[in-house]
């Protein structure tokens, strides 16, 4: 593969790049035959994100590798590879210098040599050259249809980050609501965590603040921040439009961005699975959401719903997937691809003793109420500090006057 962009081009990509670096951490690269497509996948495989750069962004492309020494047609000259994300980031980690130095940059993968060849011709005639090392995987895909989402609306990058705004920088994860007139955010309370004691943010967006608003399925969706916050840090700077796509609770969200023919990029986010009450005294509400349940496959069986599964082309085994079912009593998986999060109070649960033997006989005293314990330590406050025993001891440092 080899590929010439000029200065523009190389902004571009550079700020994709830190995008993909808020996600993931590893870069997969993926030459093809209509441009070159940089992928992340984030290390809980919930979080999907893929640029996609056609012909025209780049001033010269090939995406069949050189082979030097012997040129074979038969042979698959197509390298798809992954590096990590600090070794790429070296390259690209100041985006401002880049962009007023740097006139054209070259990006080659040679046939034979295992290295990522980055060139930068900057001004006054400084070269700059890059040699990066790089694993050679399958490509990585996850299969999903746009047209497929009940729901979609689009609204300026601006407009969502001024948004954003209004809630904590430790916010981890944020509620869409979805209406037929209105969006209503707000901050995702887990259950452990006393109401009284946190701050409740909520934003409610109108319909005539989006560009494109319609919304046919009426839900609620929660998902991670983190990976929203990196997508809008692009589309901002490049002053795009973001659309949005959603169909429900636990089935996944698309944020998808495009400039002209030059690029687009994908952008795919695991929510959150609803969990629902499983006691006796819930048994009537039980009942009602079987109801609600009939009526509402038969509302979602009009519209085709997305299917993303993460695939690993070569032996197309799932790499990462979703759960889109949408079911009554929610089903824990110990496999990597559950996209609710975990309870962290599993992680810390205390392992029982192991059978002791009968030959000890242990009796366990209770601890001390409060008010015994202060009453043994004041007493000890009142006790001589010096116990006068006879003890056998050398004097070193006579008394100087003797005893009257």
């Amino acid at each position: 593969m080899k590929c010439l962009l000029d200065a523009t081009s190389v902004k571009v990509l550079a700020r994709a790049i830190h995008c993909l670096a808020k996600i993931g951490d590893e870069l997969h690269i993926e030459p093809t035959e209509n441009g070159l497509t940089l992928k992340t996948v984030n290390a809980s495989k919930s979080a999907y994100s893929a640029f996609n750069f056609h012909l025209p962004f780049f001033l010269d492309f090939c995406h069949i590798s050189e082979n030097t020494i012997q040129a074979d047609p038969d042979e698959d000259t197509v390298i798809k590879c992954k590096l990590p994300m600090k070794s790429i980031l070296s390259v690209f980690r100041s985006i401002g210098s880049l962009e007023k130095s740097v006139e054209t940059c070259n990006i080659m993968l040679p046939l034979l040599e295992a290295l990522l060849i980055i060139e930068f011709k900057c001004k006054h005639g400084i070269i700059k050259h890059f040699n990066l090392r790089y694993f050679e995987c399958e490509s990585v895909e996850a299969e999903f249809c746009k047209s497929g989402y009940a729901s979609k609306f689009s609204c300026s990058s601006r407009f969502y980050s001024e948004t954003l705004l209004s809630f904590h920088s430790s916010t981890q994860e944020v509620t869409w609501s979805l209406a037929m007139d209105q969006v209503h955010l707000s901050n995702h309370i887990d259950d452990e965590i006393d109401p009284s004691k946190c701050v409740r943010t909520e934003v409610t967006l109108a319909k005539d603040e989006f560009v494109d608003f319609n919304v046919a399925l009426c839900t609620q969706v929660t998902f991670c921040l983190k990976e929203l916050r990196a997508i809008l840090a692009f589309a901002e700077a490049l002053k795009l439009d973001l659309d949005c796509r959603m169909e429900g609770a636990g089935q996944p969200v698309l944020f998808s961005l495009e400039k002209a023919n030059l690029y687009s990029a994908d952008f795919l986010l695991a929510t959150l699975t609803p969990v629902l009450d499983s006691t006796a005294t819930s048994s009537r509400t039980t009942n009602n959401q079987r109801k609600n349940y009939v009526s509402t496959q038969s509302d979602v069986s009009k519209h085709s719903s997305p299917v993303p599964v993460l695939r690993d082309k070569a032996d197309s085994r799932t790499v990462s997937c979703v759960n889109l079912q949408t079911t009554l009593v929610p089903i824990v998986s110990e496999s990597p691809c559950h996209t609710s999060r975990l309870d962290s109070l599993s992680l810390i649960e205390p392992q029982p003793f192991p059978a002791m033997e009968d030959d000890f006989d242990l009796e366990i005293q209770p601890p001390p109420p409060k008010r015994a314990r202060a009453r043994y330590i004041f007493q000890n406050c009142l006790k001589a500090t010096q116990e006068l025993r006879e003890r056998p001891c050398e004097v070193f440092a006579p008394d100087s006057e003797g005893d009257e």
